[in-house]
C-alpha cells in the first residue's frame, strides 16, 4: 500500500479540513508515492519512537500530536535534531491530532467506551456540514445507482448505515439536438416510470457522491438534488454522557483511575452534588468549560487544567477530574489501529508503539 492510499483512508475516517485553526495535522513529511512496509503508531514523535522505527522496519509514522507546529524556516541538526533524525533516515510521517479528537469513533468516543460513557452529545459540535441527496433514476436502475451511493459514504445517520427512502413517480424530458438519450428520441418529448431516492451524507464524501451518480446512473444528464441540512453531525469535541444513578464523586475517581490505568489524578471538587451528567474531553480540555457549564454538566473529566482553569471551575460550580495529558491520549494507539484495521489494512503491519512514556516523573 502506498502513503496516498493511507491518507485518503485516514481522511475518510478523520477528514483532515475539521482541524482546530492551531493545528497542523496531516502530512508532515513524505513521499507519496512510496510503498509502506510497516508503521508505527504513536502519541508523540520522541527520540526513542525513531529508533523504535527503525527497529521495527517502519518507513512510516502515524502520531496524534503533530511534530512541527509552526513554519520552520530551516532546519538543522543542532536547532531541530528530531527533524533532522527523521528527515535523514527518510521516516514518513503524518498526524491526526484535533481532527480525531472530534472524528465520530474518535479519541474520546473510544476512550468514553472504556469509561462506560454512553455518549448523548458532543461537548462542542463539529464544523462539518451534512447534505440530503435526491436523484431521480429509472426503476430498473435504482438498485446499481443506490450500491453505489452507499459505496460512497451515503446513508449513515448515527450507529445505521444504508438508508435511504425511495419515492415512485413519473419523469419527463425532451432530447434536444447534439444529446445522445438513453432513453427516448431527439426533438421528442419522453415520460419514464422513475425511482427519487434520497438519502443524507457527511462533506467529507460529497466529490465521492456526484462522481457515483455519473458513474452509476444510465442518463447522459443524471437528474439530482444537493442541499445541506440544518442537522449538526454528531461529531465533535469531547462527549456529554448521562449516567443511569447518580453516584460519589470519590467512587467515580477511583474507577476512573483503575479503568484508565493512571497514577494519580487531581481533583477540582466545586461542591458536595452526586454525579449523573458527566463530560469527557481528552487531553487538554480547560477551553471548554464554559461549555460544560452551559450543558450543565456535574463532572468534567479531562487533562492539563491550569491553575486559573481551575480557579474558574471552582467559581461556576463545576467539578472537574483532571488526568495527566499522556493517561488520557495514549489511547490514540489502539482507537486508530481498530479504525485502520476496519478498512482492510493488515494487522500485522501496524506497529504499537511500546515505548510511549509520560514526560513527567512522580517524586
Amino acid at each position: 500500500m502506498k502513503i496516498k492510499k493511507l491518507f485518503n483512508i485516514l481522511n475518510q475516517i478523520t477528514p483532515f479540513f475539521l482541524q482546530e485553526e492551531y493545528d497542523n495535522s496531516g502530512v508532515q513529511f513524505a513521499d507519496m508515492d512510496e510503498d509502506i512496509s510497516n508503521i508505527l503508531l504513536c502519541l508523540d514523535v520522541t527520540e526513542e519512537i525513531l529508533q523504535e522505527a527503525i527497529r521495527e522496519n517502519c518507513n512510516m509514522i502515524l502520531s496524534h500530536h503533530p511534530l512541527l507546529f509552526q513554519p520552520l524556516t530551516r532546519i538543522t541538526k543542532q536547532d531541530n535534531p528530531l527533524a533532522y533524525k527523521l528527515f535523514y533516515q527518510h521516516i514518513n510521517l503524518i498526524s491526526v491530532h484535533t481532527n480525531f479528537d472530534l472524528a465520530e469513533n474518535g479519541l474520546n468516543d473510544y476512550v468514553g467506551q472504556l469509561l462506560g460513557l454512553n455518549k448523548i452529545a458532543s461537548l462542542k459540535s463539529s464544523p462539518e456540514k451534512i447534505y440530503k441527496l435526491a436523484v431521480y433514476v429509472p426503476e430498473q436502475y435504482q438498485d446499481p445507482l443506490r450500491e453505489a451511493l452507499f459505496q460512497s459514504g451515503a446513508g449513515q445517520i448515527g450507529n445505521y448505515n444504508e438508508t435511504s427512502f425511495s419515492l415512485t413517480g413519473k419523469g419527463s424530458f425532451k432530447p434536444m439536438e447534439g444529446t445522445k438519450p438513453f432513453i427516448g428520441q431527439t426533438g421528442k418529448r419522453e415520460s419514464v416510470n422513475e425511482i427519487k431516492i434520497e438519502t443524507i451524507f457527511y462533506e467529507r464524501n460529497l466529490s465521492k457522491i456526484i462522481e457515483a451518480i455519473h458513474k452509476n446512473h444510465p442518463y447522459e444528464e443524471p437528474a439530482y438534488d444537493i442541499y445541506q441540512l440544518e442537522k449538526h453531525s454528531s461529531a465533535g469535541i469531547g462527549m456529554v454522557a448521562m449516567l443511569k444513578k447518580q453516584k460519589k464523586l470519590e467512587n467515580l475517581c477511583q474507577k476512573i483511575k483503575e479503568q484508565l490505568s493512571a497514577p494519580y489524578l487531581r481533583i477540582i471538587q466545586a461542591n458536595q452534588k452526586e454525579i449523573q451528567t458527566i463530560a469527557l474531553c481528552t487531553g487538554s480540555g480547560g477551553s471548554l468549560i464554559d461549555q460544560c457549564v452551559d450543558k450543565q454538566v456535574d463532572l468534567f473529566i479531562t487533562g492539563d487544567i491550569d491553575y486559573h482553569e481551575a480557579l474558574k471551575a471552582k467559581e461556576m460550580g463545576l467539578n472537574v477530574i483532571d488526568i495527566e495529558h499522556f493517561y488520557t491520549e495514549k489511547y490514540f494507539v489502539p482507537a486508530i489501529r481498530k479504525q485502520l484495521i476496519q478498512y482492510q489494512i493488515p494487522e500485522e503491519s501496524l506497529i504499537a508503539s511500546q515505548k510511549m512514556t509520560s514526560p513527567f516523573r512522580l517524586i
